[in-house]
C-alpha cells in the first residue's frame, strides 16, 4: 500500500476477525470514533455483507452522522444505504447518565436486536462508569460498583455477541498512569482480562502524525502504523 492510499480498514478487519471483541482506546481527538465508524461502513458497504447491521450505542457520544456523511460525500446513495443500516440507541441522544446506561445494558442481553445484527458498537463505555465511580465514597463502594458493571452489565453482553458471532467494539476512555508513564482506558485490569484486540491510539506531542498500536492479549503486538485523520477518514502516512 502506498503512504498516500487510505488506510485499508477492511484489511485490518480481515486481521482481527478471529476475535469477536475489539477495544479502540485513545486520549481525545485521536480518532477512536473515526476508526469505528470507518470500520463498520467499510464493513456493512462490502457486497458480501450486503443483508448485515450494525447497532451503534450511543452511551456518551452522538452518533457522528455528519462524519459519515463526509466519507462518502461523493457516493450519497452509499450514505443513505448505511445509515439505514446503523440502528442508533437511544434513539435521539446519548445517555445523560450512568443510571440510564445502566438500565440499557443490564437488558441488553436479552432484548431483541434488529435482524442480521453483526457489529455492536459502544461509545464511549467507559465516560458515565467514570464519573459515577468517582463519586464513590469508599473503596468498597466503588469496587461493588466496578463488580456490578461487569456482572450484570458487560459480562452478558459479551457472552451474546459471541454466542450470536457479533462483533462487538468497545471505545474507551484513557486516563495517564504516572506509574507506568502512559495512557490507559479506565477501569484496565478488568478490559485486559477479555479476550479482545486492543488497538491504542496515541498523538506524539506537537506532532500531526498520530500512532496506532494492535496489540492481542498476550501483548504481542501485531501492527504499530502511522496515521492521520483526513476528511475522507483515517489515512496511512
Amino acid at each position: 500500500m502506498e503512504p498516500s492510499d487510505p488506510f485499508n480498514i477492511t484489511s485490518l478487519f480481515d486481521l482481527l476477525r478471529e476475535r469477536r471483541i475489539i477495544s479502540i482506546s485513545g486520549a481525545s481527538s485521536t480518532g477512536k470514533t473515526t476508526l469505528a465508524l470507518q470500520l463498520v461502513a467499510s464493513v456493512l458497504s462490502s457486497e458480501d455483507n450486503i443483508d448485515e447491521c450494525c447497532v451503534w450505542i450511543q452511551a456518551s457520544e452522538q452518533f457522528p452522522k455528519k462524519r459519515l456523511h463526509t466519507f462518502f460525500k461523493s457516493s450519497p446513495g452509499k450514505f443513505d444505504y448505511l445509515v439505514k443500516k446503523i440502528f442508533l440507541y437511544p434513539v435521539t441522544s446519548p445517555f445523560l447518565s450512568y443510571e440510564d446506561q445502566s438500565a440499557f445494558l443490564t437488558t441488553i442481553g436479552s432484548i431483541i436486536l434488529p435482524f442480521n445484527t453483526k457489529y455492536l458498537v459502544i461509545d464511549n463505555i467507559s465516560h458515565h462508569l467514570r464519573l459515577a465511580s468517582s463519586c464513590c465514597s469508599n473503596f468498597k463502594q466503588k469496587t461493588a460498583l466496578l463488580d456490578r458493571f461487569f456482572s450484570a452489565q458487560l459480562f452478558p453482553l459479551i457472552m451474546r455477541c459471541l454466542r450470536e458471532k457479533i462483533v462487538l467494539i468497545l471505545i474507551h476512555e484513557v486516563s495517564f498512569n504516572p506509574k507506568l508513564g502512559k495512557n490507559q482506558p479506565f477501569f484496565n485490569k478488568l478490559y485486559s482480562r477479555i479476550n479482545s484486540v486492543n488497538v491504542s491510539l496515541s498523538k506524539p506531542f506537537n506532532s500531526k502524525t498520530k500512532r496506532m498500536k494492535v496489540v492481542s492479549k498476550n501483548n504481542k503486538i501485531t501492527s504499530e502504523l502511522k496515521y492521520q485523520i483526513l476528511e475522507r477518514g483515517i489515512s496511512l502516512v
